[in-house]
């Protein structure tokens, strides 16, 4: 996620506004160089409001595509307000966040965006982890990443979170997650 930030902010408008009206491989990118922008967030404190402001610029673009009729990004938007809703949460709006991760899960899965519901399970696990301290949940929901991205094939992303995290895996908080 920080390289993803950094070579967003890095390259700036410029690329942004290129891609604007532009081809359909534009949606992705703006999806996940907005998602790099909520993660660096969640755990760049002292450049927050920096990533934010970007963040909140594209987010706005996908969801002004989805106003617009675009279903395509539909899944995108739904994740992107979870990890929103995140990050300006309060203590009374825990409740929000999860249900909101829960919706992009269910909308990424019944669309057959499978590797965006793991994705969108890898970033719950790590909301629930980090913010709200629930390891169980955490860990039910890495797994539930784990498996999605098994089904669809990303064995490195598998081996890859099992090795990061086999501490939360095996039930043990010492491992921070991000």
């Amino acid at each position: 996620y920080d390289l993803g930030a950094h070579l967003a902010i890095e390259k700036g408008d410029q690329q942004f506004l290129m891609m604007k009206g532009g081809a359909f491989i534009a949606l992705p990118v703006w999806f996940h160089r907005c998602l790099c922008m909520y993660a660096m967030a969640r755990t760049n404190k002292t450049k927050k409001t920096k990533y934010m402001a970007q963040a909140k610029r594209i987010h706005k673009e996908l969801t002004n595509s989805l106003k617009n009729k675009n279903a395509n990004v539909l899944h995108y938007v739904s994740l992107l307000n979870a990890e929103r809703a995140a990050l300006t949460r309060t203590k009374n709006q825990e409740d929000d966040a999860r249900k909101l991760y829960n919706d992009a899960i269910s909308i990424s899965a019944r669309g057959g965006y499978v590797h965006d519901a793991a994705l969108a399970q890898e970033r719950f696990a790590g909301y629930l982890f980090n913010s709200v301290g629930d390891l169980q949940e955490a860990k039910y929901h890495l797994e539930g990443a784990m498996q999605r991205y098994t089904d669809w094939g990303a064995m490195g992303v598998v081996e890859y979170l099992h090795n990061k995290y086999q501490d939360v895996l095996a039930g043990s908080s010492t491992n921070g997650y991000s």
